[in-house]
């Protein structure tokens, strides 16, 4: 079990375990959790002496709880990813310290700077206004140009190289089928016919990736920060990981992230986010894929919200959010059998 502490605690914790890193004593503050997510914790960390006297700066925290909705939890993905990506088109919090150890700080960490900036957030009711024209196309520009230029990065020579496996432009939609499949052997609590019935579609219909890339995961609105209407950070690589890059695409393309708008992510029309994506990324974008991906995102989802389920029926996390996420299987896996249809 995950023995982080209280906030004193693991600010003491925090200031041991940086000292030993810069090899001088820092001083902790008191340490602040943003209460968002259902995995990861995140916390504002100041942090006194870092640098040498009278530096002061604030990092971010992130802990992998072993009560979290994707437990158990590693550091490295999204490190290696954040590392890989430093120095690229792709805004992002540069990551320092990590370790999958939890005798350090009660469960796997990771610090990386804090960016300025806050989160558009995709879920609003339909009575609220749309957002400014103006703002709206400026980010949703930045939006497309990052996960264009995230899918351009040579990744071969990089750190998320070990994360490969004998991934193939063949075989990149095959991995992902066999990965959720056994995730929803895990989390699902009785069976689900329809999640079988996507499994054999998807196994029946992969397209071949037109080249394997860094693929974030859970790419759209609220998964980055801003300021002035442009990006200045991508945010929640835990998902992070190679395979074919119209898997980002369809999640973009997902209707919950639409906000009661017509816009993909509230930000893009369809036609102009995958004309400049294939213009900026130098990919020819592939509808077929696409919807491919489109079906397999909402097994994804279903997936994430049985996983929410269980985690609240085992008493590992009591956040009331979690069964109402379980409520939502039936209606992902509904949406992904009418996706098969039009198909």
């Amino acid at each position: 079990m995950s023995t982080i502490g209280d906030d004193t605690t693991l600010a003491a914790r925090v200031a041991d375990y940086l000292s030993q890193q810069v090899g001088h004593a820092v001083t902790v503050g008191t340490v602040r959790r943003f209460p968002v997510g259902f995995s990861w914790l995140t916390f504002a960390v100041p942090v006194s002496g870092l640098k040498g006297p009278g530096d002061t700066q604030e990092l971010i925290l992130r802990l992998g709880p072993d009560y979290g909705l994707f437990a158990p939890y590693s550091a490295g993905p999204q490190v290696m990813a954040m590392q890989s990506l430093e120095g690229s088109a792709v805004p992002l919090p540069r990551a320092f310290w990590s370790s999958d150890d939890p005798s350090i700080l009660g469960a796997p960490f990771m610090f990386c700077e804090k960016v300025r900036g806050d989160a558009v957030v995709p879920w609003v009711s339909a009575t609220e206004p749309p957002l400014d024209e103006a703002y709206r196309r400026s980010l949703g520009t930045d939006f497309i140009d990052a996960l264009a230029a995230l899918h351009r990065v040579p990744w071969q020579d990089k750190p998320i190289a070990a994360l490969a496996d004998g991934i193939t432009v063949q075989n990149a939609a095959q991995q992902n089928v066999e990965l959720y499949e056994r995730l929803i052997q895990r989390w699902a609590m009785r069976p689900y016919p329809l999640a079988e019935w996507g499994i054999r579609w998807l196994q029946q219909h992969q397209p071949v990736a037109p080249r394997v890339t860094i693929v974030h995961g859970d790419y759209r609105t609220g998964n980055f920060l801003e300021q002035g209407g442009h990006i200045t950070a991508i945010l929640d690589w835990e998902l992070v990981h190679l395979g074919d890059p119209h898997e980002d695409l369809a999640w973009v393309s997902m209707p919950m992230y639409r906000g009661g708008s017509p816009y993909l992510c509230r930000l893009c029309e369809p036609e102009w986010f995958y004309k400049r994506y294939a213009e900026k990324s130098g990919i020819a974008v592939s509808m077929a894929s696409v919807r491919y991906y489109q079906v397999f995102s909402l097994l994804k989802l279903a997936a994430t919200h049985m996983a929410a389920a269980r985690c609240f029926e085992e008493g590992r996390f009591n956040d009331m959010r979690m069964p109402a996420m379980g409520s939502q299987i039936a209606t992902c896996l509904r949406q992904m059998d009418k996706l098969i249809e039009s198909a």
